[in-house]
């Protein structure tokens, strides 16, 4: 691809040479010769690590002047992101799976490669960046040595998957459920469920699997997918989503059951960590009641003294109220030790925490047991998750 590829893209209205270049990269670390640094953010401060890698051109909205590289300056730069990326769709001819859903979406993403591996070679939305600068820029690594693009998809307001739906253009579609995640913003199940349609309402043609126990989804023209027992320590509703998946793509049920030995551990999602004579299960990526639940029925498998440390459930607006003490409901029906942390569960009863150093001076005294599983469960901004690695030093 060339300059003048990206200028009738960009609809740019000046002339470029037709420059040959390698790819289009946001990250300035990342950039070898022959790259365009594409600016978008606080990038512009590291134009001058890109040039020197050897970024043959930048892309940005900012007035940077420039005698050493090319500057392709654009009005606004996450409209052209978004049209680099559905250029890179268009010109892609593999095959294009969109995974959305309120929990479930990067273990379903990450169960589904893994199965879909076994056969063919498989390019995926890295980590969670599934909102309106992963995704495209997941699809300007496409290239037709990847033959199946994976692709997870956020949101927390109606129309950000329709958007993301038209420039990524995906074959077929999955939807892990319609839970709370992001009600505070949305108002309502109901309108999560519009957001989430929005994946088939933008690609009418896009052969759509969905969780055939699931009150909303059960109701659209798509795949029913029921759970599945599985050894696996995964979410069964995941599992069954990504093993169906890849049964329709031609992966057998004997080379999906072959994989399972080699079956990358997804970090902060139900993630069970053994240390010494103990179990740690860190679930502290995102936090909705319907995961929460989910946590909870795989905590009471495991024998041994259950220990929950909870922090703050983010994004539920005027749910917050009715969701904390559903969650309280919940736990009070079982014989555990509850540690929390943050002002929402202030009528619980729990020993309670005002910070993550109150939790950690406390627990350098305490008196662990042998079987012990602790079960770290927040969203993903209280940092709970850093309690990982403090646990691995003193357990």
């Amino acid at each position: 691809m060339n300059l003048f590829t990206i200028k009738e893209c960009l609809k740019l209205p000046y002339e470029v040479p037709a420059l040959e270049f390698q790819k289009i990269k946001l990250d300035s670390r990342e950039i070898e010769k022959g790259d365009i640094f594409f600016v978008y953010g606080l990038g512009e401060n590291y134009v001058e690590e890109a040039v020197s890698s050897g970024a043959v051109a930048i892309i940005t909205e900012k007035d940077i002047q420039r005698e050493d590289t090319i500057v392709l300056k654009v009005p606004n730069s996450l409209e052209a992101l978004f049209r680099l990326g559905e250029l890179y769709r268009q010109n892609y001819h593999g095959k294009v799976i969109a995974i959305t859903g309120s929990n479930g979406k990067t273990t379903t993403k990450e169960l589904l490669k893994h199965f879909l591996s076994q056969k063919y070679s498989c390019l995926s939305t890295l980590g969670s960046e599934n909102n309106h600068i992963g995704v495209p820029k997941t699809l300007l690594q496409m290239e037709d040595s990847y033959e199946m693009t994976l692709l997870e998809m956020g949101m927390n307001h109606l129309g950000e998957i329709y958007r993301l739906s038209k420039i990524s253009h995906p074959d077929i579609g999955i939807i892990t459920n319609i839970g709370t995640n992001h009600i505070g913003y949305l108002g309502s199940q109901e309108k999560i469920f519009e957001a989430k349609k929005e994946l088939m309402e933008a690609t009418p043609s896009i052969e759509l699997f969905v969780s055939g126990l699931d009150p909303y989804l059960k109701t659209l023209p798509a795949h029913l997918v029921y759970p599945i027992s599985t050894s696996l320590e995964v979410p069964a509703i995941d599992y069954a989503l990504a093993s169906e998946v890849a049964s329709y793509l031609g992966i057998s049920k004997d080379e999906i059951e072959a994989s399972f030995t080699t079956l990358p551990k997804i970090p902060s999602r139900l993630e069970k960590i053994e240390i010494h004579d103990k179990i740690l299960l860190d679930d502290a990526f995102n936090a909705s009641f319907e995961s929460f639940l989910l946590g909870l029925e795989r905590l009471e498998k495991y024998p041994g003294r259950k220990i929950l440390l909870l922090g703050d459930f983010l994004e539920l607006g005027e749910y917050q109220k009715e969701i904390y003490q559903k969650m309280k409901e919940r736990v009070s029906r079982s014989n555990y030790l509850v540690f929390t942390l943050g002002e929402n569960f202030q009528d619980w009863d729990s020993i309670s925490f005002s910070t993550i150093e109150e939790m950690k001076q406390y627990f350098s005294t305490f008196s662990f047991q042998k079987g012990d599983v602790i079960y770290l469960k927040a969203s993903h901004r209280v940092g709970l998750s850093s309690l990982v690695s403090y646990f691995q030093n003193i357990l």
